[in-house]
């Protein structure tokens, strides 16, 4: 399969082709103040799908903890030539849907990506941000914020570092 190497953005996500070994942290809490951070180890891998304008990346926590066995997620990404922008949409096997998209792009750099989207807490509307900064050909890391007052400021209340284990083989 042939990519396409037009300079749009539409390669922006061809870093994260492969398996990956990630550290993820989350506060216990959101939007309470809260500082207590728990930690876990997950793996995830990533594939183009559509002749590279979108992808697909599974995500898998390891351990025994109780709340996270089991759990699986995945993002599916899309490309929009027309406008230059990703959208991406998550999913889990806990609510079973696609979760309203999140919009965006990366910088003219390729290393920093800002995305955006609405969603609800504890049944609040609340504006989510995904940060994405490329580190290196191994190694990237992923942020999730809320903010409670429509953008005002950001509260970061899960982070995952992400290291490359295999590249991406074609099947």
């Amino acid at each position: 399969m042939t990519l396409d190497t037009t300079p749009d953005g539409r390669r922006d996500f061809d870093f994260y082709y492969g398996s990956w070994h990630i550290t993820a942290r989350r506060l216990r809490e959101r939007l309470a103040n809260c500082t207590e951070w728990e930690e876990f180890e997950a793996v995830g891998s990533c594939r183009p799908l559509l002749g590279g304008m979108g992808n697909l990346d599974d995500f898998q926590p390891l351990g025994d903890d109780p709340d996270l066995v089991g759990f699986e997620g995945l993002t599916l990404r899309i490309f929009n030539p027309a406008t230059f922008l990703w959208s991406l949409y998550w999913a889990d096997n806990v609510r079973c849907a696609l979760f309203p998209p999140l919009v965006g792009r990366f910088d003219a750099s390729g290393t920093n990506g800002e995305f955006f989207g609405d969603e609800e807490h504890n049944s609040q509307p609340v504006k989510i941000r995904f940060l994405w900064t490329v580190i290196d050909s191994d190694n990237a890391l992923w942020q999730q914020a809320y903010s409670a007052d429509d953008g005002a400021t950001w509260e970061t209340n899960w982070t995952m570092h992400h290291h490359r284990t295999a590249p991406y083989v074609a099947e």
